[in-house]
């Protein structure tokens, strides 16, 4: 496992827990950085559905469009984001396990051009720092959000 990658046990059905984690709207109730969320294409979600996330990271509001990159219902959903030399993919995989849901979270971090590539460790870091307790805070809002 790389250093964005987390695994977790959410006691709700897979179908609620997929049915959350892909509704993209509510990441500024669950993830602490992420500020709004607006949908920019019409239609039920499906791979090329795009979003515009604005995060505070340290104080400054960046802007990132997020693309939908794979989406099999109550099985696996990514997206994908490039900024100034920065690619970075997060992927989720649903599993029935029991009466609960084993979902795994897993990030790439791509990095293009001299000064980019530098700071790649540092960049990697970052992110996995934000996202260390991304899961929990999920399990969390699923389940106090279904009881």
């Amino acid at each position: 496992m790389g250093a964005l990658d987390q695994t977790i046990i959410i006691d709700r059905p897979i179908e609620e827990v997929f049915a959350i984690t892909t509704t993209m709207e509510q990441s500024p109730q669950i993830m602490d950085q992420v500020e709004e969320v607006n949908k920019l294409t019409e239609g039920p979600i499906a791979k090329g559905t795009k979003y515009n996330e604005v995060r505070n990271l340290g104080g400054r509001r960046v802007q990132s469009v997020l693309e939908v990159i794979e989406y099999e219902p109550h099985a696996s959903y990514a997206v994908a984001s490039s900024q100034n030399g920065v690619e970075i993919e997060f992927r989720y995989t649903f599993e029935q396990q029991g009466e609960g849901t084993f979902v795994t979270f897993d990030g790439k971090v791509k990095t293009s051009g001299f000064a980019r590539s530098l700071f790649r460790g540092m960049i990697v870091r970052m992110i996995a720092k934000e996202e260390l307790f991304h899961l929990q805070k999920l399990k969390t809002f699923i389940e106090k959000e279904t009881v």
